[in-house]
Formats: structure tokens, C-alpha cells, sequence
């Protein structure tokens, strides 16, 4: 049973996907979803030259649109959704760091039976520089994991 599912989501069409599986699954588990998103921090210098911007308020900032990015996300596509899914219990998680860190640490604080995110297209160079945040989840993650790649994200070589 699949009482607690985390999504994490970066607001992409990918993302979306994904929240369209947890979704299906809490509906038919009468499961609560938590909506999480990741934004990493500024790294600060202590001297910054005159006329550089205030990097305090581009972080608020990013904080600032990230939570009401999240907080429409759940109202339009969970709470919005009732005639679909049924009343579905909704919280929102918002955290800074490192993504992978950071969702594997919140499964384990909330108790997630179930983590439900998507996996984006890249390309081997990209996937070797970069690594993969599903990746690293579905190696450290507490619980079940449930990887949904978007419709169209494979072409044949």
C-alpha cells in the first residue's frame, strides 16, 4: 500500500508526466501526495565587486517563484483535478540542495511508501557530465521508486 508517494517535480512537461502516474496510483491507494521541489543555492564570494547584483534577493527571489510555482501546480493540477482523481491530500515541500540529497533525505523524513519522478532525455555526454538525478535516487532512495519517461524523449540511433 502506498500511503505517503513523493513527486518530485522541476516543473518540466516530464515532471507533469510524472505527476500524472502518482496521481492515477493515489487515487486508487487513497494515498497522500507530496509535492517536492529542489532549487540549489548561489554560491557567495565575501568580495563581490561594486555593481554586482544583490544575490540575497535573486536567492529570495528563486525562493520566492519556486514556492508559487509549486503551490499553483498543486491547486491546478492535483486539487483541480478532483473530478478526475477524487479529493486527493495534498502537501507542498520546498527545499534548497542538491537535488538527489535532498528528495532521498525527504522520503525518509515523510515516510514515502513511494517515489514517483520522471526521467529527462539527455545524451551520453550530457548524462556522463551532468549524471542523473533519477539515477541517484532509484540507488539511495528508502523506498519503491517509480521512474515515468515522457512521451517522445527516445529516438532510435
Amino acid at each position: 500500500m502506498f500511503k505517503k508517494i513523493l513527486v518530485p517535480t522541476d516543473f518540466s512537461d516530464s515532471s507533469k508526466a510524472a505527476l500524472e502516474e502518482a496521481l492515477m496510483l493515489a487515487k486508487i491507494f487513497k494515498s497522500k501526495i507530496i509535492l517536492m521541489h529542489v532549487y540549489e543555492p548561489i554560491v557567495y564570494y565575501t568580495d563581490v565587486p561594486m555593481g554586482m547584483p544583490d544575490l540575497v534577493e535573486i536567492e529570495q527571489g528563486i525562493h520566492s517563484t519556486a514556492e508559487t510555482s509549486l503551490r499553483s501546480m498543486a491547486e491546478r493540477d492535483i486539487k483541480g483535478r478532483e473530478k478526475d482523481f477524487g479529493v486527493i491530500e495534498v502537501e507542498t515541500l520546498l527545499v534548497q540542495g542538491k537535488a538527489f540529497v535532498e528528495i532521498v533525505k525527504a522520503a525518509r523524513e515523510c515516510e514515502a511508501d513511494l517515489i514517483v519522478l520522471s526521467t529527462h532525455g539527455r545524451s551520453a555526454i550530457e548524462h556522463i557530465l551532468l549524471g542523473s538525478v533519477t539515477e541517484k535516487v532509484v540507488r539511495k532512495a528508502p523506498c519503491a521508486v517509480l521512474t515515468i519517461r515522457a512521451k517522445n524523449q527516445f529516438t532510435m540511433p
